[in-house]
């Protein structure tokens, strides 16, 4: 039976039992276990868990040391609520950096620290023994209200869950069409226990989704290392690579790529000027303009690093040398080393131009000040259909919320101009 095949109906009819459940769940598990993003396959989990227990709303979190970490919300009911990773990485403010202690008394973290298991009927309702309280503020920024929910660690019996997930308000019986305006119904207990057994069986999903994450993060962070190399030669720092790589990410996104180019982008972009480990010291550093000679000597640098990175059979060091030659092509086909024109300069390269300009319009060169974003910004639009890519500039212009705050995160003080 494929994931598919499994509907609410053969999972909680009266008549099946928990051992009857154990297929399909496996089959959920089975989709789930794939290499993707831990925050993708957490918002796949939660979209399995809510069409098995018929719930409206649902949201997950992320064990962190001593806090919960809001990972994404969903809900049929509100879409406006709805926070997903595949969707983007921009969030509702009522989210943004939301972070629960795990000592405190919300619903989520009492779970957390318990490892077991909640079924409320009323969330509003003080709870018996004032263990845990819901907290009405979510509700009352986003309009809702939340009414029965199930909160079920993501771990196995005696050991620290990995996570919470919750499902809100249970949309009724098989069979049943709630009427408008009625109060969802509290959850049967079938569902809390087809709601444990799928979260207590994710959990190795998760925790394989998270041993991927950690050795992602260790691969670009000797990336970031070893580009850094060229840049400190181009007395630049590492925050210009890791402004330019999670701006390429962002642009990707925007422009609907799938998550594995959006993923390549990300790790190859730091990559991007390599080249430069070739170019000699007095043209990376020198002050004042380059000669004609000079600057064709540094318009090298994107052959050298295609030469660098040429013959990999690995997607993120194919996607590196393709960036690191076509970075500064144009779309008008004024650009360099091919003069390549308009689509024949890969997505790659025309996503990485924009990133690549905007970084170095916003921050400070010993013969420039940093331009402020408002100016950037107006600059790439200007440039749209000339130096880039219009498509990709849209794109870029769509994400800007985004943009600005990883423009924010990794600028040293007094390395950029004013944002306003």
């Amino acid at each position: 039976m494929s994931p598919t095949d499994v509907t609410p109906e053969t999972l909680l009819s009266d008549s099946g039992s928990l051992s009857s459940q154990i297929g399909p769940l496996l089959a959920v598990c089975s989709t789930l276990n794939q290499d993707r993003p831990l925050e993708v396959v957490l918002d796949d989990l939660l979209r399995e868990l809510r069409r098995m227990v018929r719930a409206d709303a649902g949201a997950v979190y992320l064990v962190e040391g001593d806090q919960l970490r809001f990972v994404c919300t969903q809900s049929d009911s509100h879409p406006e609520m709805v926070q997903s990773p595949k969707i983007s990485r921009s969030l509702n403010p009522v989210f943004t950096d939301r972070r629960i202690p795990i000592a405190g008394k919300a619903l989520a973290a009492y779970v957390a620290r318990e490892g077991k298991a909640l079924a409320v009927v009323d969330v509003y309702e003080p709870s018996p023994d004032g263990a845990y309280q819901f907290d009405r503020s979510v509700d009352e920024a986003c309009g809702y209200r939340t009414r029965s929910m199930l909160v079920l660690p993501i771990g196995v019996s005696g050991e620290r869950p990995v996570g919470v997930i919750q499902a809100i308000n249970h949309t009724g019986d098989p069979g049943t069409c709630p009427i408008p305006g009625t109060e969802p119904s509290p959850f049967p207990d079938q569902a809390l226990h087809t709601g444990e057994a799928l979260a207590s069986m994710a959990t190795i999903v998760v925790r394989n989704a998270q041993l991927r994450t950690q050795v992602q993060r260790m691969h670009l962070e000797t990336i970031f290392r070893l580009a850094t190399a060229a840049e400190f030669r181009d007395n630049d720092t590492g925050a210009h690579i890791q402004r330019v790589s999670m701006y390429c990410e962002a642009v990707a996104q925007s422009l609907g790529l799938p998550q594995s180019k959006c993923q390549d982008l990300l790790f190859a972009a730091p990559m991007h000027d390599v080249g430069k480990l070739g170019i000699a010291d007095a043209i990376l550093t020198k002050a004042g303009p380059l000669t004609p000679e000079e600057r064709e000597a540094m318009k090298k640098h994107t052959n050298i690093g295609g030469e660098i990175l040429h013959g990999s059979d690995n997607s993120v060091i194919r996607t590196a040398e393709t960036i690191a030659l076509t970075h500064h092509e144009k779309w008008d086909g004024s650009g360099y080393p091919s003069g390549l024109k308009g689509a024949d300069i890969p997505i790659e390269g025309r996503i990485c131009a924009v990133a690549d300009v905007f970084d170095a319009l916003t921050s400070k060169r010993s013969y420039k000040s940093a331009f402020t974003l408002e100016k950037a910004f107006a600059i790439i639009q200007k440039d749209s259909g000339t130096h880039f890519d219009p498509e990709v500039v849209a794109a870029f212009l769509r994400c800007r919320d985004v943009i600005e705050s990883i423009q924010d995160l990794y600028t040293e003080p007094g390395g950029a101009g004013e944002t306003h």
